[in-house]
């Protein structure tokens, strides 16, 4: 029988674990036009979210179509162009009456051997970058006059790196008068996410409703774990279950990962979990080493505090001279600029973002 677990890709489908009201409320959105600001920090399976919203877009009425534009990685203005341009492929598949529309603007255009769609790119100067965002944008509002349409720009806090005056300002004139369309801003970096829509200087100031993504719940993992174990007729006991969740603190990857592992393994113990959590720590060593070296003395002594006391009492003086802080305000510092690095991130209390990374630094104890 096929794993029924996955982790290194988005899962839909029975691999996507509950988010029922999630999935319920991005979907009402989508179908009446609202803006969503979407966070949460990594590995928490926003993609696998917005692309399970998008999978069950296409069964239920009234139909709304979906532009999936993903911004990790991208640098400026003619990114983010090339992005929305590209995108417009998901809802025309036809290149030659894609390229119409496109009509005026310099583009190469060629078929992905992967996907077989058209991949679309602009040769823009930099006097022309506002008039290719607006017509890129344009284009597709123009596909909402027919159909109603979500667009999701996921890993959106890119966009505030762009070194372009005025981008942001520029984005929403555009956008702000798309009266069929649905955007959802997705992003894992909450402080600028929130610093872009709660903040009155901010161009996108109240533009979008804030949708922070919580903790999948124990017993919604239990009961889908359960389930799809028992269609390999193995009844696996709440307590793995729990022990996994807790093992991962709650991140969606991980949980998959280690429920693929376990999938494979002849008994399902504890004992096996054991060589999963090894397993994959040794798998990812390398990756840490190389984070770790990045980080300076004082955010390595924050990150060994914190993996320490879980993020409790950390500004008392016998924790901080345990790990060779002489005050608070040296840690804080150290603290706030692996927040920024995405390494930690603050919900009451300073946390790992990354449940292994955590276990890979109380190692090093």
């Amino acid at each position: 029988m096929e794993n029924p677990f996955s982790y290194s890709d988005y899962v839909i489908g029975k691999a996507f674990c509950n988010r029922d009201k999630e999935q319920k409320d991005l979907i009402y959105y989508a179908q009446n036009s609202q803006n969503v600001l979407l966070y949460s920090h990594r590995r928490m399976g926003k993609t696998s979210l917005v692309h399970q919203v998008i999978h069950r877009l296409k069964k239920v009425k009234p139909l709304v179509k979906s532009v999936y534009i993903d911004l990790y990685g991208s640098l400026d203005e003619n990114d983010f162009i090339d992005a929305v341009l590209s995108g417009l492929t998901q809802i025309e598949t036809k290149l030659e009456r894609l390229l119409n529309q496109m009509a005026g603007l310099k583009v190469a255009a060629s078929i992905d051997p992967v996907t077989s769609l058209p991949t679309v790119s602009a040769s823009i100067k930099p006097r022309e970058k506002p008039e290719y965002l607006e017509k890129a944008l344009t284009i597709l509002a123009s596909y909402s006059k027919k159909q109603k349409l979500l667009v999701v720009f996921d890993e959106f806090q890119e966009v505030a790196k762009y070194s372009e005056e005025g981008f942001e300002k520029r984005l929403r004139k555009v956008i702000q008068g798309h009266r069929n369309i649905s955007y959802i801003f997705s992003g894992s970096q909450k402080h600028i996410l929130i610093e872009m829509f709660d903040s009155a200087k901010r161009a996108f100031y109240k533009m979008a409703r804030s949708y922070p993504l919580e903790n999948i719940g124990l017993q919604d993992y239990i009961r889908w774990a359960r389930t799809l174990f028992k269609k390999k007729g193995v009844n696996i006991d709440k307590e793995i279950i729990s022990d996994i969740v807790e093992r991962c603190n709650c991140q969606p990857m991980y949980i998959q990962q280690f429920l693929f592992d376990l999938w494979r393994c002849d008994t399902v113990s504890l004992t096996a979990l054991d060589a999963i959590e090894k397993s994959i720590l040794t798998s990812q060593r390398d990756q840490f080493i190389v984070l770790w070296n990045l980080l300076t003395q004082n955010q390595k002594k924050a990150l060994r505090l914190l993996a320490q006391t879980g993020g409790q009492g950390i500004y008392g003086a016998e924790q901080l001279q345990s790990v060779g802080f002489n005050s608070g305000s040296v840690l804080q510092r150290a603290l706030t600029s692996l927040v920024e690095k995405e390494i930690l991130s603050r919900n009451g209390i300073f946390e790992f973002q990354d449940a292994m990374f955590k276990k890979w630094v109380q190692s090093l104890s």
